[in-house]
């Protein structure tokens, strides 16, 4: 009998997340499994948003954390993965990305929370909040297993790599073009403000993380 030499490359931070996405996704499922399958269906009708989105706090809802803990991850393996792949000079390890992230998220809500508190707009606010969020809790779902098939296949890394990424753009813009169309009204009524959130909470922070730390460090 020959020896096989075999050689196995451990992804132990990578699949420690992808299982806590399931358990929290599991989790969530648990705390009210039929807002659980009204949120699934939002592939086929609007029930789960024209229900829930009316009750108060829904964004920050135990049921919406164990939904947003995925996302989180799931974006966090993104940009890991974008890193790696193009080989972008970084010097942060993945057990980084996603506490940045978060606290980055988090900034984002309180912030976002106190100009609707000084301009009066929560109640438009914290329903396109909520809207905003439950799509891209829907879009991490459906990239968790081209992640998984990213990490663990032995298919071609470029292909499933730009597959990937496709349709995170994809599922985002699409996100974020559900959302506009499902408040189209009240954007009309507060069009002023609404390009003002714009501008502050979705696109300037963005803009500063790539201007401070990819550009300014690809320069030096």
């Amino acid at each position: 009998m020959n020896e096989v030499l075999r050689n196995t490359n451990f992804q132990t931070i990578e699949t420690l997340l992808l299982l806590a996405s399931l358990v929290s996704l599991t989790a969530a499922k648990l705390v009210n499994e039929q807002k659980f399958n009204a949120f699934i269906s939002l592939f086929v009708n609007y029930k789960y948003l024209k229900i829930y989105s009316k009750e108060p706090n829904q964004a920050t809802s135990v049921f919406n954390f164990f939904l947003f803990l995925p996302q989180l991850i799931v974006f966090s393996l993104v940009v890991w993965i974008t890193l790696e792949y193009f080989k972008l000079p970084h010097d942060i390890e993945l057990y980084l990305i996603l506490p940045f992230l978060f606290l980055f998220i988090l900034f984002k809500f309180y912030l976002e929370k106190i100009i609707a508190t000084i301009f009066d707009i929560n109640g438009f606010a914290e329903s396109f909040h909520f809207h905003k969020v439950t799509y891209r809790n829907l879009a991490a779902i459906i990239l968790l297993p081209f992640i998984s098939l990213f990490i663990y296949s032995n298919l071609s890394h470029k292909i499933i790599f730009y597959l990937l990424i496709f349709t995170f753009a994809s599922l985002n813009l699409i996100a974020m073009i559900l959302t506009l169309r499902n408040h189209q009204k009240l954007i009309g009524k507060y069009l002023f403000y609404f390009i003002l959130y714009l501008c502050a909470l979705e696109i300037a922070p963005y803009l500063i993380v790539i201007k401070f730390y990819f550009i300014d460090k690809v320069s030096n």
